[in-house]
């Protein structure tokens, strides 16, 4: 379908970058992920606040040099009035920016494919949620583990009642980062400044979050949090415990950690349901284990005919010859450039969007951390999410 739609389209997909230059964190896994179909081309970026580095990022990705900006807004303006305009901006800044970016490029016609978190906080999320609605932009939320064909098999089987009525949810992404305080240049994971003191929860705890309400299709309805600060000088929490009781009667447990020492990523979930339970580890993430009561544990693994249409759609090799993180991450923009293409095409475009994050995720996520946050401040207090 990918290729019939590409030639009904007649080019590929122009995408500019926002960030994801040479001095970003994942930027590469970006254009990795955005080139491995085939779907897009990489014409315009403004890729690093610095502009020395903006434009040596440029140069490397073949920009031209008059599409090579160090304003974002110029880059916007600019873009917007090129008969081969870019389709979509990448947004790869840190998230205190996200929504003055997205702002700017939906307004001049542009979609929109956005790392996470979605914003600085709730109050942002709920006013760009708006203004996708009012310009009627596509808005792709970069969750990239939700990419990987086996969390496609768990969310459908979860919908096909395989686990019956789901009870207990727990999800977790907890790693070890060791990161002097004082250093100037760390991570924005570490900083203030980028979403107050719970940023741990947007940076790790997001996809803790996201993943499990992706596959269970429950959201969070009011939450009890516990976040510490164990590094000597660090001046956010890097560490939460996150009791949460779900729509339908489910309860569940997230943890996200920057000190999990030892830990590499530490991503995973645990999904129990009335006749049977989920588990999925991120790094053996070619394997899914269903257990039912009283019968033996089933190892469903990728690559195989038995694996639902979701599945197998996100597949791209036969079994025993492993898929990973960064064609997971590819398996997003794939359907989000398919959906871009037949929306131009005045063609169906809903389903390829159906299972990949939008705009939604990231306001349900940003309300979970706002909670969170006003629960550590009260002693873990029962704290209901802000729709």
């Amino acid at each position: 379908m990918s290729t019939d739609l590409l030639s009904q389209f007649g080019r590929r997909v122009r995408v500019g970058l926002v960030g994801g230059g040479k001095d970003s964190v994942i930027g590469r896994t970006h254009l990795i992920a955005m080139r491995t179909d085939g779907l897009y081309d990489v014409v315009a970026g403004a890729m690093s606040i610095d502009p020395e580095i903006a434009k040596a990022s440029a140069r490397a990705e073949l920009i031209d040099e008059d599409r090579a900006y160090t304003d974002f807004r110029v880059m916007a303006e600019r873009e917007a009035a090129r008969e081969d305009r870019i389709d979509a901006v990448v947004i790869a800044t840190p998230p205190q920016l996200h929504y003055e970016v997205a702002h700017v490029f939906m307004e001049k016609g542009i979609d929109v494919i956005c790392e996470k978190p979605l914003t600085r906080d709730l109050a942002e999320a709920q006013r760009l949620n708006d203004l996708v609605k009012q310009h009627d932009r596509l808005f792709l939320l970069t969750h990239c583990y939700t990419g990987y064909p086996m969390v496609r098999e768990a969310r459908a089987l979860v919908a096909s009642g395989a686990l019956g009525k789901i009870q207990c949810i727990e999800g977790e992404l907890c790693a070890g980062f060791v990161v002097d305080p004082a250093n100037p240049d760390r991570h924005w994971r570490f900083r203030e400044s980028a979403m107050g003191k719970g940023v741990l929860l947007g940076e790790v705890g997001s996809h803790a979050h996201h993943i499990v309400s992706y596959i269970t299709g429950l959201r969070v309805e009011q939450v009890s949090a516990e976040m510490n600060t164990f590094a000597e000088g660090r001046e956010v929490y890097d560490n939460a415990y996150l009791t949460a009781r779900f729509e339908g009667g489910a309860r569940g447990r997230l943890w996200g950690s920057y000190v999990a020492t030892g830990n590499d990523h530490g991503l995973s979930f645990r999904i129990f349901g009335e006749k049977g339970s989920l588990t999925w580890v991120q790094e053996e993430p070619e394997v899914l284990w269903f257990k039912p009561p009283g019968a033996p544990a089933q190892r469903l693994a990728r690559g195989y005919a038995s694996n639902s249409p979701q599945a197998a759609a996100a597949t791209r090799f036969t079994a025993g010859h492993p898929e990973g993180y960064a064609l997971a991450f590819a398996n997003l923009y794939s359907d989000f450039a398919k959906a871009l293409m037949a929306k131009r095409l005045e063609l169906p475009y809903q389903s390829y969007l159906d299972g990949i994050p939008g705009i939604a995720d990231g306001v349900d996520t940003m309300s979970l951390i706002d909670a969170a946050v006003r629960s550590a401040e009260h002693d873990g207090a029962w704290t209901t999410l802000t729709r």
